[in-house]
């Protein structure tokens, strides 16, 4: 489990407009919301169907969550804040979105096949 100064770190990075790591996720102040980003565990975006990454993405959304209700400061952080959660694949030089959920909606980025 991630250390609660691990995610007090992040608070403030993100106070600063700065993007921070915690866990298996990356976290960014985007505009009037933060992103939280994580990757999927598949080596090729194209082996994915919608129910897996679907799949994947409700995982960010989850490990979000413990840390929420880890630390309550964190909590309190994003009280007033919107959330867009993103899954991407890392392909080691960059990252492609291949998902995104915002305001219960997920937006596909990526060309997943059903």
């Amino acid at each position: 489990m991630i250390e609660k100064n691990r995610i007090m770190t992040a608070i403030e990075s993100l106070k600063d407009n700065q993007g921070f790591k915690v866990g298996g996720l990356y976290l960014s102040p985007g505009k009037d919301m933060i992103v939280v980003v994580g990757q999927t565990n598949y080596n090729d975006p194209d082996n994915l169907n919608k129910r897996i990454a679907a799949k994947e993405l409700d995982n960010v959304k989850a490990e979000f969550t413990d840390y929420r209700n880890l630390v309550k400061e964190f909590n309190d952080y994003f009280t007033d804040k919107e959330i867009k959660f993103c899954l991407a694949y890392d392909y080691g030089m960059g990252r492609i979105e291949l998902c995104n959920e915002f305001n219960g909606k997920i937006t596909w980025s990526y060309n997943i096949k059903n």
